[in-house]
């Protein structure tokens, strides 16, 4: 009975002393990881969202749409990106018909000139209108029609004029045959054959060096139709236009020089926005893209090194599969 006791006891003892032994504390809950997957789908959300306000920004809603839709892939459980993509596309539709609209009130009052613009933004907001196509196809036949027009009436004119023509070696002579070279490919150019028209200025301006009142009188209409050209988006043709102005020219001016040089900066930067689009999913395209980019601005270093890296990354792939195909 004592033993009992004693055992008893002595097991009351060791449980007040585990009692007084203060418990380990748990661990901390480990902190949950952002997987790189994750990492790499935010990093893509941050990027296309901040072009897709650029390009709203910039009033290119064809491109803003684009990168809104891409948004709705990358987050389906955020409605913010599925609404500004709906709201992106009314506009889109809004827009198209009221261009329609002026371009078909400018066509029936016979103004070519202000329906091709309308049209042209048509396109610039959706690139397949069907219309707008037909419709600038129409006014080209249009003016391809004039030119020839113009070109069999001024054979006309040349041919009646050599009848009454003041006898030869004559300064009335000469100066009514430098206006007709010269009023001539200005014609068509402005008829809309531009590079007929710049063919022909380019063929008096070599036969006449000198004369340089000539070359400014046509050079000034080559740079104003950049401007024009400029204006309505066609930058690449703008800065065609306006290297052969400063050409015809001869003596470039300052401003045509500036005006140019900022073009080619625009359009490399905007050819290297294209690149890096294209380089998550084709990296030749990519690199066609940024050497584009390099062509107009070759000191632009963001499209140099991006060029470098995409080369170096196309050649490792492509040594890999080569050694794949020969194991």
């Amino acid at each position: 009975m004592r033993a009992c006791a004693w055992l008893l006891s002595c097991c009351l003892a060791l449980l007040a002393a585990c009692a007084e032994i203060p418990t380990a504390p748990s661990p901390p809950a480990e902190v949950a990881k952002i997987s790189p997957t994750d990492a790499a789908i935010g990093s893509a959300i941050a990027t296309h969202r901040q072009k897709a306000e650029r390009y709203a920004a910039a009033g290119d809603l064809s491109a803003a749409a684009r990168e809104w839709h891409i948004l709705t892939l990358l987050a389906p459980g955020d409605p913010q990106y599925g609404v500004r993509e709906g709201a992106t596309r009314a506009a889109i539709v809004q827009g198209v018909r009221e261009q329609l609209q002026i371009a078909n009130a400018a066509l029936r009052s016979g103004d070519q000139e202000r329906a091709n613009v309308a049209m042209l933004k048509v396109l610039s907001l959706d690139p397949d209108n069907t219309e707008a196509m037909k419709a600038l196809r129409d006014i080209d036949r249009q003016k391809l029609s004039r030119i020839q027009n113009n070109r069999a009436a001024r054979a006309g004119q040349a041919s009646n004029a050599a009848q009454a023509r003041p006898a030869p070696g004559s300064a009335a002579t000469a100066d009514a045959s430098e206006s007709y070279d010269i009023d001539q490919p200005i014609e068509i150019f402005r008829a809309g054959d531009i590079d007929g028209g710049l063919k022909e200025m380019r063929a008096f301006v070599d036969a006449n060096p000198n004369n340089q009142a000539a070359r400014q009188r046509i050079a000034t209409v080559v740079y104003e139709r950049g401007r024009e050209a400029e204006s309505k988006g066609a930058r690449e043709q703008a800065l065609m236009l306006y290297e052969h102005a400063s050409a015809l020219r001869g003596k470039p001016l300052p401003e045509w020089s500036d005006q140019a040089q900022k073009l080619r900066k625009a359009l490399s930067d905007d050819y290297y926005d294209k690149g890096m689009q294209a380089y998550r999913t084709d990296t030749a395209a990519a690199i066609k893209l940024w050497e584009t980019s390099l062509r107009y601005d070759p000191q632009n270093r963001k499209a140099a090194a991006k060029l470098m890296e995409a080369r170096l990354a196309d050649d490792k792939l492509k040594r890999i599969r080569q050694e794949n195909r020969t194991q």
